[in-house]
């Protein structure tokens, strides 16, 4: 009985901050890059072509909401590949490859306390994505409603 009162309460709680998403900000939006050289293209190492894209979500009230599933979507505009390098939820090699014409999308895990999370992109080359993203099933949305857009020359 316990372990049932336990589910039901999780399951409450989850809804609970769904349900509390009111607005995903989008910092740092419009960006251009020299593209990094070699193998640190594709590791999330700080190299000089990574480009990172944090969100910050909150309630109707400005607090942050925490436990909001996040789902990041990566258009790549170019013929060079783009590159995931990571997100708030997983830093591991090359998350995954994106190239000409593909949308793909990644799982973003959930917000932290702070309702934060973040993706990080990089290219070996020149390159040119567009990022949108959504978090407790809201678009994030800049401050100009710009799209984000990473390029790489």
């Amino acid at each position: 009985m316990k372990k049932l009162l336990m589910l039901v309460i999780l399951l409450a709680m989850g809804s609970l901050a769904l349900a509390q998403v009111e607005k995903v900000a989008v910092q740092g939006v419009e960006t251009t890059r020299a593209h990094t050289r070699g193998i640190g293209a594709i590791v999330n190492d700080g190299s000089v072509g990574e480009a990172a894209i944090k969100i910050i979500v909150t309630d109707a009230a400005g607090n942050p909401v925490a436990g909001a599933p996040v789902v990041w979507k990566v258009k790549n505009q170019k013929a060079n590949p783009v590159y995931v390098v990571g997100t708030s939820a997983s830093s591991e090699l090359m998350l995954v490859r994106v190239f000409e014409g593909q949308t793909v999308e990644i799982d973003g895990g959930v917000t932290n306390e702070q309702g934060e999370a973040c993706i990080r992109l990089d290219s070996g080359s020149r390159g040119d994505a567009k990022v949108y993203v959504t978090a407790g099933g809201v678009e994030g949305k800049t401050y100009r409603g710009k799209d984000m857009r990473v390029v790489w020359f």
